[in-house]
């Protein structure tokens, strides 16, 4: 029964031993070396993604505060039908939201008219949810919790994939490196020995 071949990290931790392999080159080491470094610093990045995630957080729920505390939320009443359908940019028909024209209350019982987003479709008369700033114009709802939550998973998790990816780049460009210099090696080595080793044959 054939053995069954070393596995990548068994392989690995041969090689970055001096010694440990008598076959191994000093290019063998250090590309193994390389790759054992590459692989401690991406579990090292894991906690460091975390907290950057974390003070993305903290810093847009600072911003998410800020924005609840400077809009509010009131009710307009559509004053024109929402087109059936919300047209895309290249003209096709699409189903969504689109600019309508509305009428609402401020705090102070002034009334404001303008555009607001409503459903494809709604009819003149319908009440719909906007957020208005100090100076009574619609704006963007504050960011909720799951906007916060998402973003800073975001910046965890795509700048850790961010990082292994340069590792990973990084490690195979050195490996094509250390190719050509061992081919390279071979080849003066070949050089060196063919003489003696087509005498031998003869």
């Amino acid at each position: 029964m054939t053995a069954a071949p070393p596995s990548l990290a068994r392989r690995l931790v041969r090689l970055s031993r001096p010694g440990g392999n008598p076959l191994s080159r000093g290019t063998d080491r250090a590309e193994a070396m390389v790759v054992i470094l590459s692989v401690l610093f991406a579990l090292v990045l894991v906690p460091v993604m975390l907290t950057f995630g974390s003070l993305t957080y903290a810093s847009l729920a600072d911003q998410s505060a800020r924005q609840f505390r400077d809009r509010y939320e009131t009710v307009a009443v559509l004053t024109a039908n929402a087109p059936d359908t919300a047209g895309s940019t290249r003209g096709e028909a699409v189903g969504g939201k689109s600019k309508v024209a509305a009428r609402w209350q401020l705090r102070d019982g002034a009334t404001r008219t303008g555009l607001v987003e409503a459903d494809a479709g709604s009819k003149a008369g319908t009440e719909v949810s906007v957020w208005l700033d100090e100076s009574g114009r619609p704006v963007d709802p504050p960011l909720s919790t799951v906007d916060l939550v998402g973003a800073g998973v975001l910046v965890a998790v795509f700048g850790w994939l961010g990082a292994v990816g340069l590792l990973a780049f990084g490690c195979w460009g050195l490996h094509r490196a250390f190719d050509r210099r061992r081919y390279r090696a071979w080849d003066s080595e070949w050089i060196r020995v063919a003489p003696d080793w087509h005498d031998r044959r003869r």
